[in-house]
C-alpha cells in the first residue's frame, strides 16, 4: 500500500476548506492541492495572481479506497464525505481553490491516468 506520513498536517484553512470538509477529504485531494500550489511556485508563478484567469486544470487520477475505510457510520454520510472521496472532483477542487475559470478535467484510466491527462 501507499501510505502518507504527516497527512494530518494539511493546512485546510490556507485553501479555504472548512475543518469538517478537510476531515472527510481523501488524502489524494490534499496532496493535489499542495502539489499544484508548489508546482506553480516552482514554475515562477504566484498562484494567487492566476485567480479569475482562463487557466485549465487537467489531472490524471486513479480511484481510491479512502471512503470505504474512512467512515462506516452511515448516519454520518454527507456531501463532504461524497465529494471528499470522489476522484472526479480533483481538478475542480484545484480550480476552485485557485479561483481559475478554465476547464477542469480529471482523467481516470487506471495506471495511465497521468499520461492520458498530459496528452
Amino acid at each position: 500500500g501507499g501510505f502518507l506520513r504527516d497527512v494530518e498536517e494539511f493546512d485546510a484553512g490556507f485553501f479555504g476548506i472548512p475543518p469538517r470538509e478537510a476531515q472527510a477529504m481523501d488524502p489524494q485531494q490534499r496532496l493535489v492541492l499542495e502539489a499544484s500550489w508548489e508546482a506553480l511556485e516552482r514554475a515562477g508563478f504566484r498562484p494567487e495572481t492566476l485567480e479569475g484567469s482562463n487557466t485549465g486544470v487537467y489531472l490524471g487520477a486513479m480511484g481510491s479506497d479512502y471512503d470505504r475505510f474512512h467512515n462506516h457510520d452511515l448516519s454520518a454520510l454527507d456531501a463532504y464525505g461524497s465529494m471528499g472521496s470522489a476522484g472526479s472532483v480533483l481538478s475542480g477542487r484545484v480550480s476552485y481553490s485557485l479561483g481559475l475559470r478554465g476547464p477542469a478535467v480529471t482523467v481516470d484510466t487506471a495506471c495511465s491516468s497521468s499520461l492520458v491527462a498530459l496528452h
